[in-house]
């Protein structure tokens, strides 16, 4: 979709660096798109801060914009990525204190071991490497799942899948994960999957 005169008329006066123009784009899209972020994060704060981030994000590299569809699509599509990439980090990291905390003293080395600071970000990166690796659709799907709580109908609707897709892609990606994450059992991948009590 070609994007129409005025809005093409107000990237080319952000991109020249028109505080203006980019006041006027905030205005006109911040309240909206908090509310469609908090729909998906269920958090004001963090849908706020998302959304925040996404328009430092447009002033910063305001010479590299090239929206080649209408304003509203790209900010929307923006702020549902950032979303459920805020999600997949915060569940993360979520479950694992899940863990530890399901742990307790039943194994004191391995509990020291995962509180260290350096040992959660190797552990972190692991797992969000694995679902970044995803295929596209497998990750949407699973990110919606796993994290956003939707359940399978629900996700069908809002891609204009079958549930039966759905379910299928959440097959692969659960398997996926298994064997992407095969060194860290009995450890991460035992609490990544308590997110929704699958059994590894």
């Amino acid at each position: 979709m070609e994007v129409n005169e005025h809005t093409e008329v107000l990237i080319k006066a952000i991109v020249r660096g028109d505080k203006k123009a980019f006041g006027q784009l905030f205005r006109m899209w911040y309240v909206r798109l908090c509310l469609y972020a908090e729909s998906i994060v269920r958090d004001r704060d963090m849908a706020e801060d998302l959304v925040q981030n996404l328009f430092c994000m447009l002033w910063e590299k305001r010479e590299e914009i090239d929206i080649r569809e209408s304003m509203k699509a790209y900010l929307y599509r923006s702020v549902y990525h950032a979303a459920l990439n805020s999600l997949k980090h915060e569940k993360v990291k979520l479950a694992f204190w899940e863990f530890i905390q399901k742990q307790g003293s039943k194994d004191e080395n391995n509990i020291e071991y995962f509180i260290d600071k350096e040992n959660q970000e190797i552990v972190f990166k692991e797992i969000n490497r694995a679902i970044d690796g995803l295929p596209f659709q497998c990750r949407q799907i699973f990110l919606l799942s796993r994290f956003s709580g939707k359940k399978s109908q629900e996700i069908a609707v809002e891609l204009g899948i079958s549930v039966r897709t759905v379910e299928a892609q959440l097959y692969r990606a659960m398997k996926r994960l298994r064997e992407e994450l095969a060194h860290l059992r009995g450890s991460a991948i035992f609490w990544l999957f308590l997110l929704r009590g699958e059994k590894v």
